[in-house]
This record gives structure tokens, C-alpha cells and sequence, in this order.
């Protein structure tokens, strides 16, 4: 699979699982913002931005750290894994910048 093709792909799976949350989701039309995704809550309107990232693992099988493109403490990552059609929001580590 073409990588453009498994970042479109990954950005589907997110809406849709996102959707299934129950947020209202908005996509992103550039193609390389630093957000991709954002989610709004219908009840209380409260939003998150998201860049999402596929799942990448070693060999040995321990999983690669993705960064967001812009160091911002607002945009969570939402990794993807497309091998077993499964997403997450990534739990945000301490921000070593302000």
C-alpha cells in the first residue's frame, strides 16, 4: 500500500471511530496541517484537535514515539493501528516545552 494511501486511510479509521464516541468530527483540507482532525462534543461543545499518526512498531515489537508536527499541549496524538483496525488517543507525556 502507497503511504499516502495508509495516511488517508488512518485518518478514516479515526473519523469513524471518533464518530462512534460521540463526537462531531471536522477533517482537515490541507494536506499537511498539523491538525487533522477535530472533535466537538455535541453536548457541551468542549473540542479537541488531533494529529493522527499510524501505529509503527520495531522488530523486536516495542512501539515507535510519534510527536505531533507543532509542539502545541492542545493537539493530542490519535495513533492508529491499521493492522488490527484499532485506535487510541495516546496518553500525553510531560512537555518538556511551554
Amino acid at each position: 500500500m502507497i503511504a499516502k494511501n495508509k495516511g488517508c486511510l488512518c485518518e478514516n479509521l479515526a473519523t469513524v471511530w471518533l464518530q462512534e464516541q460521540g463526537y462531531y468530527v471536522f477533517k482537515g483540507s490541507q494536506t499537511q496541517s498539523p491538525i487533522d482532525l477535530i472533535a466537538v462534543d455535541p453536548k457541551t461543545l468542549e473540542h479537541k484537535f488531533f494529529d493522527v499518526k499510524m501505529l509503527g512498531k520495531r522488530k523486536d515489537g516495542s512501539i515507535i514515539a510519534r510527536s505531533p508536527r507543532i509542539k502545541d499541549k492542545r493537539i493530542h496524538i490519535l495513533s492508529v493501528d491499521l493492522i488490527n483496525k484499532k485506535c487510541r488517543i495516546v496518553p500525553k507525556r510531560k512537555a518538556t516545552w511551554s
